[in-house]
């Protein structure tokens, strides 16, 4: 059996039965976690319904803040479904094994358009996290693999039917295989593939608006000593993007991760982001969280600010007390009646 024979029969099912598996226990236990740690226990039905098609497609609120880049996504991920299940070429495939599945397919212009712009738009996402400094700030190695794995079975199936690369021998000759192993190597990436919540290191001052608006405590933020410490949970994650949509600072955002680790971790939560707070310099209690102190001490210069809400109201009840025209009259009598004493 030469190496075509493995990597179309025995790999090919291996791979599918296991990406069907972890497909459903995934959702398995995205139900549960909706159930046992839902906020709003009304609209369970409706988190977990709405979330289905989020794995895949950008459905959020983020939309309003970047709806170019929204729209590329978008765009993104349609073709990313489309070409695959509609291509002719596939289809053949479908109705000649065992299951004999057959439907109509996409026209072969339209398909190789459409991979055409999924190629461009995956380009324009891997130089957009090279070169861009912001981007490129917060992206890893794994999203460029991402990236890079996600584009190639594409990649090679346009060389494959167009014959691209035919006079090389040794690409020509083993084009289907390539493109088959790149194939196979995006289903299994999939099964570890999450779309979660991130927190911008230079852009989050700790406010805690992304986990007041979150509708199934999948963010939780905890205030330890000095810290306040946010902590997610990636199987609660409806990827509704209130987050998104309500951080003043723009510093949530929503973004693949490949990692393998997160499959395992069901029902525990992991530290994203932790936030040293100040200290109120009348009692000593930890109470805001230093960035946005900071930030609020750029347009308030005035010494309230550096109370904790206790220390503050006592602070504005002594000054109360000294503005108050009891109080003056009283100082008033106490100067009269010392100078009258000596």
């Amino acid at each position: 059996m030469d190496l075509y024979s493995i990597v179309e029969g025995p790999v090919l099912w291996i791979v599918s039965l296991v990406f069907v598996a972890g497909l459903l226990i995934r959702l398995s236990l995205f139900i549960c976690s909706i159930i046992i740690s839902s906020r709003n226990k009304e609209k369970r039905q409706i988190y977990t319904v709405t979330t289905l098609g989020r794995f895949w497609l950008p459905f959020h609120k983020a939309f309003e803040k970047k709806p170019l880049y929204a729209a590329f996504r978008y765009i993104f991920h349609i073709c990313l479904f489309v070409v695959p299940i509609w291509l002719s070429g596939h289809i053949v495939l479908w109705s000649e094994s065992r299951v004999e599945w057959d439907w109509t397919a996409l026209p072969d212009a339209w398909a190789d358009w459409m991979t055409l712009i999924f190629l461009a738009l995956a380009a324009y996402f891997l130089l957009r996290r090279l070169i861009s400094a912001d981007v490129r700030r917060d992206s890893s190695i794994r999203d460029i693999i991402l990236i890079i794995i996600t584009a190639l079975p594409f990649l090679t199936g346009y060389f494959l039917t167009h014959g691209t690369l035919a006079s090389i021998a040794l690409l020509g000759d083993n084009m289907v295989t390539i493109h088959m192993l790149s194939a196979e190597l995006m289903i299994l990436m999939a099964l570890f593939l999450f779309y979660r919540t991130r927190l911008n290191i230079q852009k989050c001052t700790g406010c805690t608006s992304c986990v007041q608006n979150c509708p199934t405590e999948t963010l939780e933020s905890n205030d330890k000593a000095n810290l306040r410490i946010f902590s997610y949970a990636h199987f609660q994650c409806i990827c509704c993007g209130s987050c998104v949509n309500v951080c003043p600072e723009d510093a949530a955002e929503l973004r693949h991760e490949i990692s393998a680790k997160q499959l395992l971790q069901v029902f525990s939560k992991r530290e994203i982001r932790s936030v040293e707070l100040d200290a109120c310099e009348r009692c000593g209690a930890f109470f805001a969280p230093e960035p946005q102190m900071g930030k609020i001490g750029l347009t308030l210069a005035h010494d309230y600010i550096k109370f904790c809400p206790n220390c503050r109201k006592t602070n504005i009840g002594d000054r109360l007390h000294q503005l108050s025209p009891w109080h003056k009259s009283l100082k008033k009598s106490d100067a009269t009646l010392g100078t009258a004493h000596y």
